[in-house]
């Protein structure tokens, strides 16, 4: 025989074999596929009743059948959404099926509103979330979104899995809408809901917050003092002592910054992550600072706790500016600090 005829007999030989198979199937097994198929059919149609009862059938006609397995999942998924005769997850389906109406602002509202007179239960949770993830992704209105995530968390029908998922993003979107206090508040009130991770976070941006005023403080009392001290030594004639002891100095300030930024950044720069821009910057910052605290200690008390009080604001204010430099350039940068 030519190879053709040989492979032709081998499908005809496979066809016949399927058809033997597919008829020894048992007729309740059959019986449980069509009623499943009849179900998946009816479910998307929307008539979630129809496809209970399709579902239940399959799983009558052959209880130990693939097909009655999958009926009863889809049957478990449809009872626990069976709230309201199923009208509450037909208009929650409606939305969730569309693109369309899923990133439509006003079927979005609508279905939040139906959702505040939705029976408690599963669907009244999913049509919550669903409205606060398009308004808080899609539709970029972050308030509306927290009232959704809020109602979620505090549902007492939600389960504890979908509770903590709220809590979550309930508290990244008070973050993100610059309202520190109301997210501390929130995750104390709820720190069963969060993680210790989220708990850390929130705690730290707090840290974070009174770090930065004390940095603000810092600065400002550095700037008011020097000022004062400098314009003292004009008014009683020693301001050319400041010049010129900043004279003095500047060289051996300007090639030290220089040392600390290109050292630094070079350094930096090795690293896959790195980034140099961080070192030179602050060089930029730290050179100033510099000179007015020499120029300051030049027509300052030369009493030892005047000086020891000046080197400690010094200090103080070459870190507060480091801190404000940082945030200011990517808080990321202070993750490593706690902060």
């Amino acid at each position: 025989m030519r190879p053709a005829m040989w492979t032709g007999a081998a499908v005809l030989l496979v066809t016949m074999v399927a058809t033997a198979l597919a008829h020894a199937e048992p007729p309740g097994d059959r019986a449980a596929e069509a009623s499943f198929l009849l179900g998946k059919l009816d479910e998307a149609d929307g008539t979630f009743d129809k496809a209970v009862a399709d579902y239940r059938a399959a799983i009558r006609a052959a209880p130990e059948s693939a097909s009655a397995v999958r009926a009863a999942e889809r049957l478990d998924w449809l009872e626990a959404r069976s709230e309201g005769d199923f009208v509450p997850l037909s208009q929650l389906e409606r939305i969730r099926r569309s693109p369309a109406l899923s990133s439509n602002p006003e079927a979005i509202d609508r279905l939040a509103h139906q959702a505040d007179g939705f029976p408690p239960g599963v669907v009244r949770i999913e049509a919550r979330m669903l409205a606060a993830e398009a308004w808080l992704h899609r539709m970029q209105q972050p308030q509306r979104a927290i009232a959704e995530l809020r109602a979620v968390a505090e549902d007492p029908s939600c389960d504890p899995v979908t509770a903590r998922l709220a809590e979550e993003e309930l508290v990244d979107a008070l973050l993100a809408n610059a309202t520190l206090d109301e997210a501390v508040a929130e995750a104390r009130a709820n720190p069963t809901l969060l993680d210790a991770r989220s708990l850390a976070r929130v705690l730290g941006l707090v840290v974070r917050r009174t770090v930065r005023r004390v940095a603000i403080a810092v600065l400002a009392v550095f700037v008011a003092l020097a000022t004062t001290a400098l314009l003292r030594a004009y008014l009683r004639g020693d301001f050319r002592d400041a010049v010129h002891a900043t004279r003095k100095l500047t060289l051996l300030s300007v090639f030290f910054v220089a040392f600390l930024g290109l050292a630094g950044g070079t350094l930096a720069s090795k690293y896959e992550s790195g980034n140099s821009s961080p070192f030179l910057l602050l060089a930029c910052v730290a050179l100033p600072l510099v000179l007015i605290a020499r120029a300051w200690g030049a027509v300052g008390s030369p009493r030892i706790v005047a000086r020891a009080a000046r080197a400690l604001l010094c200090a103080a204010t070459m870190f507060a500016a480091t801190f404000l430099l940082l945030e200011g350039l990517d808080p990321q940068y202070l993750s490593g600090f706690g902060l």
